[in-house]
């Protein structure tokens, strides 16, 4: 396959990258265009109290932490795996890290993941001086339940969506509701302050739990999915995207449900600090899906533009988006939250 460097992010034409997709990754997005993306026309008119109902269910559950402490791979550092309440007869599980000196620590990290889970945990989640709770999203590795479909994304994204109880989506949302009381059981005191990282799967599911999870102070969402159903419903991808919609043409009842899980729609209702990642060209997530999420909150924010996004392809310009992207974090939000 020839490789083209020339672009960057900034490009007019990110539609000159060659692919193997029946589809044009850009779906005829100019930057410009990807700006304008706003958010779905309607919402539902209990929106707000669906998600406040749901956080407040999840969180009225005892804790009921279980945990080991397997061996750390890094020095300096304790590393446990747990598991906790989130409500409706779940739990989910998650690893924390803590610095052996648990007195350095001054501050909490929630760090998600994409679609693919977390079988384990990767060195850039220890942190000095810092908290690390990395949930695991209910149906993936150790968070595996015998009632949800396991490690398979296609599965997981359509599970429960005849209603907005029952969708597995607002299980998703609760394992991150519950992970900063369940980090501060462990460490045996409350942080001031906590912070978000999640791109992809972790990118959409922390835009529709943290407009109701006060403890979160700012956060970055990277490629985030689940932005404007309307709109991505009619545009193909290689991602989990295509099993909501060939479940929507089989019931379209469903789209009620979507709209109750609709990130842009969420998007709106943040009130925090957010730096955001979006791709121009990316075949899983719809790139006017990622926008319509960053375009929907009112600020502070900032964008930063990626060329590619899901998407194994080398460019000049990469290292330098990658650091453009830092700067936007330790300008916003604080150089403490830069995770490689």
């Amino acid at each position: 396959m020839e490789v083209c460097t020339q672009l960057s992010a900034a490009d007019e034409d990110a539609s000159r990258i060659p692919h193997p997709f029946s589809f044009d990754p850009t779906h005829g997005h100019t930057l410009d265009m990807l700006r304008a993306v706003g958010v779905p026309e309607t919402e539902p008119a209990d929106f707000d109290r669906f998600w406040q109902r749901r956080r407040a269910r999840s969180i009225a559950e005892t804790l009921s932490i279980q945990f080991t402490e397997p061996r750390s791979p890094m020095d300096g550092f304790r590393l446990f795996q747990l598991t906790y309440n989130l409500g409706d007869g779940f739990r989910a599980a998650a690893w924390l890290t803590l610095p052996c000196d648990t007195s350095t620590v001054r501050a909490g990290i929630i760090a998600t993941h994409g679609y693919d889970g977390r079988p384990a945990v990767e060195p850039r989640f220890f942190r000095p001086g810092l908290a690390v709770i990395l949930p695991v999203a209910p149906g993936f590795h150790i968070s595996a339940d015998p009632r949800l479909p396991l490690n398979d994304a296609g599965r997981h994204v359509v599970h429960g969506i005849e209603s907005p109880e029952t969708y597995v989506l607002g299980l998703c949302a609760a394992a991150i509701w519950r992970a900063p009381d369940a980090a501060e059981t462990i460490l045996g005191r409350r942080l001031e302050r906590w912070h978000y990282f999640g791109w992809s799967f972790g990118g959409g599911i922390g835009a529709l739990a943290l407009p109701w999870e006060p403890r979160v102070q700012s956060a970055e969402l990277g490629q985030p999915t689940f932005g404007h159903h309307p709109l991505r419903l009619q545009q193909p991808c290689s991602g989990s995207a295509n099993a909501v919609r060939e479940r929507v043409r089989r019931d379209p009842s469903v789209t009620r449900t979507l709209a109750f899980f609709d990130a842009a729609t969420a998007a709106q209702r943040l009130r925090i600090p957010v730096v955001f990642a979006c791709a121009r060209f990316d075949p899983a997530v719809t790139p006017p899906g990622q926008f319509a999420v960053a375009n929907a909150h009112p600020g502070p924010k900032e964008i930063s533009v990626f060329l590619t996004g899901h998407f194994d392809w080398s460019h000049d310009n990469l290292e330098a988006e990658m650091r453009a992207h830092h700067r936007n974090i330790a300008a916003l939000i604080g150089p403490d939250f830069i995770i490689p």
